[in-house]
């Protein structure tokens, strides 16, 4: 690996390469969006997406978590990288392998027979393409190479949005039929496109990975923050299954086009916790535990002023901007427009259970975290279960609101607790909160100074 000669960048510059990129990536996936969903219209559309989304909740354990531990491990051990990256790499490609059998099965008994050719090509390129290209590049945001970090993820949108341009131009002039079916069909190669490349370009600028026996303890920490993605996955993602599962594709497809849209609006907020990420384990690895706390209370007070004002900003935006859906999509997502001013809400909870939720995965163990995500995937699965039957769309966006809020909750109230564990052990052992030093352990200056 190459050693870095300057110090390591500011949080603030970290952001901004993070954001930079997720705004590339998120103007190539408008236009991605915005072609596909005129090209299949809103019932073809919500079909992709109800396989996506089931796919989505079992993508997550089909690297197990390898990405999550090499960031964490690399960021704090630099030397661990080859080691790292190749079992990431084993796990991933066996755990993919797994997943296309788990998919076509679980697909065959919730899905229509005429969905389940979508499947194994979804399974293709979000299961192991995907993964790929994302253990890709947490390597490098672990070596604090985010400008690579950040560009990886445009070539996937770029790939995607490239292909989409030449599905709706072969719809347009007849030459394909306008079907999910059709569409997946070439979804899969921009996937592989991106990931190969996104390979290579680690290779080239860090080294080859390091293959060897993958320990068990190593699965079990892994599977800590699959679970956690998981369950992250589910309670996102499952409601559009379940709309499709019931037959409402129509419904999915409005659904789903607002929540994409939520998502997009969400992107600035994880480029900067994305970025923060790294500073965040360091601070949780602090030997002096009311300095950890101190530590870690300061960054998450730095992250919410700068963040919250303009996460409320952009949940009135999107209220305001509702009506461009439909002139956007066609007239067969006129219901997004009330959709979407549903849920415009979920980019301020989503930052705060970002915010308290990153503290609690850098600062104990990751289980507590996952519990917390277990628990809310559960209580978003029973809502969406009971309210989607008579309400439809409305009823999986009453549980989404409900579900970010109790999360938000939960993991502010696992935080608390935490921190005062920690304060209460500072208070037997005669530890200072103070960080004394001239760096404190999250590289830069004292634990009261703004993170950058």
């Amino acid at each position: 690996m190459a050693r870095e000669s300057l110090r390591p960048p500011s949080l603030r510059h970290d952001a901004l390469w993070m954001m930079g990129g997720q705004l590339g990536a998120a103007l190539l996936q408008a236009a991605y969006f915005v072609l596909i969903g005129r090209a299949l219209g809103s019932a073809q559309y919500g079909a992709f997406v109800g396989v996506v989304a089931l796919v989505s909740v079992g993508s997550q354990f089909s690297g197990l978590g390898m990405e999550m531990l090499l960031l964490r491990e690399v960021s704090r051990e630099p030397r661990q990288f080859a080691v790292s990256w190749g079992r990431a790499l084993e796990v991933t490609v066996a755990g993919a392998t797994v997943l296309l059998l788990l998919a076509v099965t679980l697909g065959h008994v919730i899905f229509a027979r005429a969905l389940w050719p979508l499947l194994p090509y979804v399974a293709l390129a979000d299961g192991l393409f995907g993964r790929l290209l994302q253990v890709a590049s947490r390597a490098l945001q672990a070596t604090r190479q985010m400008r690579w970090a950040a560009v990886l993820p445009v070539g996937m949108s770029a790939a995607r949005a490239g292909v989409a341009a030449v599905f709706f131009r072969l719809v347009e002039t007849g030459r394909v039929t306008a079907t999910a079916g059709g569409w997946v069909a070439m979804y899969w190669t921009a996937s592989a496109a991106a990931a190969l490349l996104a390979l290579a370009v680690l290779t080239a600028r860090l080294g080859w990975p390091r293959f060897g026996r993958v320990r068990g303890r190593d699965l079990s920490e892994g599977l800590s923050f699959a679970v956690s993605s998981s369950s992250i996955s589910a309670y996102n993602d499952l409601d559009k299954t379940l709309l499709v599962g019931a037959g409402q594709m129509q419904a999915a497809g409005i659904y789903g086009a607002a929540y994409r849209v939520v998502d997009a609006a969400t992107m600035p907020i994880y480029s900067l916790f994305t970025a923060a990420t790294p500073r965040f384990f360091r601070a949780g690895a602090g030997g002096n535990a009311a300095g950890s706390v101190a530590e870690m209370e300061a960054l998450m007070r730095s992250m919410l002023r700068r963040a919250l004002p303009a996460t409320v900003l952009v949940s009135a935006l999107l209220f305001l901007v509702a009506p461009v859906l439909p002139v956007a999509l066609g007239p067969s997502f006129a219901g997004a427009v009330e959709a979407l001013r549903w849920l415009c809400l979920l980019p301020v909870l989503r930052l705060l259970h970002y915010t308290w939720g990153t503290a609690v995965t850098a600062s104990t163990s990751q289980w507590r975290r996952t519990a917390a995500q277990a628990a809310a995937a559960g209580l978003n699965l029973g809502l969406c279960a009971w309210l989607i039957p008579v309400w439809s769309w409305r009823g999986a966006a009453w549980a989404s609101l409900a579900t970010d809020a109790a999360l938000a909750a939960m993991s502010f109230a696992i935080w608390r607790h935490w921190a005062g564990r920690r304060r209460q052990l500072s208070v037997v052992s005669g530890q200072s909160p103070v960080v004394s030093g001239q760096f404190s352990v999250v590289g830069g200056p004292s634990c009261c100074s703004s993170p950058e």
